[in-house]
């Protein structure tokens, strides 16, 4: 918001500048830096709701994870969020079952149906596919299972990304070593992988 209002205060400020200094070089010069530097400010402050809004977005998905494995936090499974790792920022969830079994989350908010093709996790819209703008997501929750497998001292960690939005069409939920799903299939997963 404060760089919507910086906007506004530049373009003010570029309108009352050039009335005082009219069509003179240095009025048209003044003009234009500060019509750029509005434009600049407000561009910032788009793109800073956008983050602000996907942050809000994460949150809420993690927030619906959380309430789904109460469930098993009831039968005694250990629940860890945001554990701060190296290389991968931080861990959504770490899970640890009591059958000794450990696992890791990436929670994500993207909608469409989740596909795997050409080695790659994507998303399909009707008969369009798109990959995913943060990259190769499959490898980034192998990078955190590895850190958290080091950090727990465990034999083996399972990796798996829950959806929170939008479907999952990828035979047997595996796509590279890990396990795509979404949130309303992601307890009965964990139990049939716990087994």
């Amino acid at each position: 918001m404060l760089r919507y209002t910086l906007a506004v205060g530049a373009f003010v400020g570029t309108v009352l500048l050039f009335s005082i200094l009219g069509s003179s070089l240095l009025g048209v010069l003044l003009s234009v830096a500060g019509l750029a530097g509005s434009y600049y400010l407000y561009r910032s402050g788009q793109h800073l709701m956008k983050r602000a809004g996907d942050a809000q977005g994460g949150a809420k998905a993690e927030s619906e994870v959380a309430a789904l494995l109460r469930s098993l936090e009831r039968k005694g499974w250990q629940v860890e969020y945001n554990l701060r790792i190296r290389r991968w920022g931080d861990a959504d969830v770490v899970l640890h079952s009591p059958s000794c079994n450990w696992y890791v989350i990436d929670v994500k908010s993207h909608g469409g149906t989740k596909v795997y093709e050409g080695d790659r996790l994507r998303k399909r819209y009707g008969k369009n596919i798109y990959d995913f703008k943060e990259g190769n997501l499959i490898d980034k929750v192998k990078g955190q299972a590895t850190e958290v497998r080091s950090l727990k001292g465990a034999r083996w960690v399972t990796a798996l990304l829950c959806f929170t939005k939008g479907d999952v069409d990828i035979y047997g939920n595996e796509a590279g070593g890990i396990y795509v799903v979404t949130a309303a299939d992601l307890i009965n997963i964990l139990l049939q992988l716990d087994k």
